[in-house]
């Protein structure tokens, strides 16, 4: 009987002990996301449920968004969030890769103000705010910088100059970065 008492305690330890160490896996690759920029002179932050890194093996891509801090929360705040979004080659190893229009040979950088999604009411009659894009050419300065690749998780800083879509309004933009792949099946980055 003092046995199978021993035996119980210990299984109900070990059980115990495993959950708490999934839950401290589960909460520690959620802790490693954020995203901080400075756009056009002004402070921009995502928070940890709005970023977003699918690294895509076919097309050997990575595409990094991050939507403005509180906007991936339910029911979100009212008012559009700002959104950022990278893609660029995917690295094996840190790595620094200049900013274009295109990802063909570097970082396709792009920032939206005040997004509208497909949820919005007014979705299909009002558009964004802004929508700027990396100008990319010899006069562009910008980068993308890998400094971590590992695993799963992936970090780096970033400065490019944005051109807007339709007013060609030019702003600056910066910021550090720090994402987990969370998809289920991917192999991350190595």
């Amino acid at each position: 009987m003092q046995s199978y008492k021993i035996n119980a305690f210990m299984r109900n330890v070990v059980t115990a002990a495993a959950v708490v160490g999934t839950l401290g896996l589960a909460a520690s690759a959620h802790a490693q996301q954020s995203f901080t920029a400075t756009v056009d002179g002004k402070a921009w932050e995502s928070d940890q449920a709005g970023i977003t890194v699918i690294p895509v093996g076919m097309s050997g891509t990575v595409t990094i968004t991050a939507v403005s801090k509180g906007f991936s929360t339910y029911p979100p705040p009212k008012g559009f969030a700002d959104r950022f979004s990278f893609t660029c080659p995917m690295p094996k190893k840190p790595e620094r890769f200049v900013t274009t229009r295109n990802q063909s040979n570097g970082c396709r950088v792009s920032f939206t103000k005040a997004a509208r999604n497909i949820m919005s009411p007014d979705w299909a009659t009002t558009k964004h705010e802004g929508e700027f894009e990396s100008i990319g050419g010899s006069s562009d300065k910008g980068y993308v910088n890998f400094t971590t690749v590992s695993g799963k998780t992936i970090e780096g800083e970033f400065v490019a100059e944005l051109v807007e879509t339709t007013t060609k309004k030019k702003i600056a933009v910066s910021g550090k970065f720090r994402g987990v792949d969370r998809q289920t099946g991917s192999n991350g980055f190595n």
